[in-house]
């Protein structure tokens, strides 16, 4: 809670020499914080006029903008996929990181985008299922991962960018896939996978139709 006194007030990060300014940072989130059909099956089949109706007491005016912008820039999206993408934006982080980047210490972004074949899918990346795979831990979550090599091998280069990242403040190294640093104007981001690589702010475009207020 920024109090004004031990936390300061206002935007973090907003002064360059302020609070963990010299501290590099990582800001990490979910593609699916939210999946809408986890405990409702029934909702794989949604269509997307379904998912405008779900979005539009948020959204109201502008929903069939902002669902269009999002199947533009995820085409191969399920409509339930992209109610989830929405839903999970990044606008926050986003935000957070592009206020981070205003200090001389880096910030590095990542998306999570790996997906349990538990209950048909339907959990998809899901909030929290990342922890165990920056500890190492997937074999041990059963429920959250269903365990095996796949999730293993993610696991490897989280876990490795994490250590290198509390050694240095430089989740590059050995064993890691080339993680740029963060800048607003590339918004470069780890998105992890399978294959992971770093892409330049994979849904900008789509969280454009988020902020529009016309």
């Amino acid at each position: 809670m920024a109090d004004g006194t031990v936390i300061p007030a206002g935007r973090f990060y907003s002064d360059p020499a302020g609070l963990g300014a010299d501290v590099p940072m990582i800001v990490a989130t979910m593609m699916n914080e939210s999946s809408p059909s986890r405990f409702d099956s029934a909702l794989e089949s949604i269509s997307l006029d379904g998912v405008k109706e779900k979005l539009r007491p948020r959204y109201q005016g502008r929903t069939d903008a902002v669902v269009a912008a999002y199947v533009q820039a995820f085409p191969s999206a399920k409509p339930v996929e992209i109610w989830s993408l929405i839903a999970s934006n990044r606008q926050g982080a986003i935000a957070t990181a592009n206020a981070k980047a205003t200090q001389p210490a880096p910030v590095y972004v990542s998306w999570f985008a790996w997906q349990p074949s538990l209950f048909d899918g339907r959990q998809r990346a899901f909030h929290c299922l990342d922890i165990s795979f920056w500890f190492q831990n997937t074999d041990r979550m059963l429920t959250h991962t269903g365990g095996g090599a796949k999730a293993r091998r993610l696991s490897k280069v989280m876990a490795t960018a994490l250590l290198h990242f509390m050694r240095t403040g430089n989740p590059n190294g050995a064993g890691v896939p080339p993680w740029a640093p963060y800048t607003p104007a590339v918004g470069e981001t780890m998105v992890f996978n399978d294959v992971s690589r770093t892409e330049a702010d994979p849904d900008r475009e789509a969280r454009k139709a988020l902020e529009s207020r016309a």
